[in-house]
């Protein structure tokens, strides 16, 4: 059977591709790697100032369609009414990527409930909310892709991030099942987990502790938004038609397992 071209079977023409946390960082890169592949990209943020210059940069960049949606992904209704947003501006959307998160550095012993309640309420519950008020479109059609996020701290390897860790953890453990429950419609659910990426939230430490932090990895270096698109843009595409219930770890070569 005649499959076309790898090329062909990575690209996005005609299909809406919808990134939370896409104002800045890691989600900006994945919008602009997907519209460079033929995505019209959505772009949902609580940052709404953020999310419409990046969609306008997408739209001048690489001629796509583009929006912003100003959403707080850890609300259920807003996660709903961003769907159907895109729905109405873009269509049906095609691939989720929820990208975003809030990660907050601090000993468990010093943390209060309420900024437990903010981290996972968008790094865990802004995944299951969109996840859950996207599916009944892709049920119907029979097709469609999620890609969650996860973090090196899912392992239970960095002190201060125990909050953080925990709700990426049960990520992993969401795309796992949800992938089994939804693979015979047709849906794909997978997860990418990235080590120290160089972006605006990581910007501060980095400048004081970047090169302790290169000696964790086998490449000796942290990463770059770019490097983690990439991956989740194959995750994404027909390319990896057969990859489902994966957890993917773009870290380098993470030494301290």
């Amino acid at each position: 059977m005649d499959r076309g071209s790898l090329l062909d079977r990575i690209g996005f023409d005609d299909e809406v591709v919808c990134v939370t946390g896409g104002a800045g960082g890691i989600g900006t890169a994945i919008g602009e790697t997907v519209a460079s592949l033929g995505a019209d990209v959505a772009v949902a943020d609580v940052d709404a100032e953020g999310a419409r210059e990046t969609a306008r940069s997408l739209e001048a960049d690489f001629g796509v369609d583009a929006v912003a949606v100003d959403t707080d992904v850890s609300s259920y209704p807003e996660a709903e009414a961003m769907i159907e947003a895109v729905a109405d501006e873009l269509g049906p959307i095609d691939v989720l990527v929820n990208n975003a998160g809030v990660p907050r550095n601090e000993r468990f012993a010093d943390s209060e409930p309420d900024g437990w309640e903010t981290v996972i309420g968008v790094a865990l519950y802004g995944t299951l909310n969109c996840s859950h008020a996207v599916l009944p479109t892709m049920l119907a059609r029979e097709s469609g892709s999620i890609v969650n996020f996860a973090s090196g701290s899912y392992r239970g390897n960095d002190p201060g991030l125990s909050v953080y860790g925990a709700a990426k953890a049960a990520n992993v453990s969401f795309t796992k099942t949800l992938a089994k429950e939804v693979g015979p419609e047709g849906i794909r659910v997978n997860c990418v987990s990235p080590g120290t990426v160089r972006t605006p939230v990581t910007a501060d430490w980095l400048d004081e502790h970047e090169a302790a932090i290169a000696e964790s990895y086998a490449l000796e270096r942290v990463g770059e938004p770019g490097e983690v698109a990439d991956v989740v843009a194959l995750l994404a595409s027909d390319a990896a038609g057969w990859v489902t219930g994966e957890v993917v770890h773009v870290d380098g070569g993470y030494l301290r397992r």
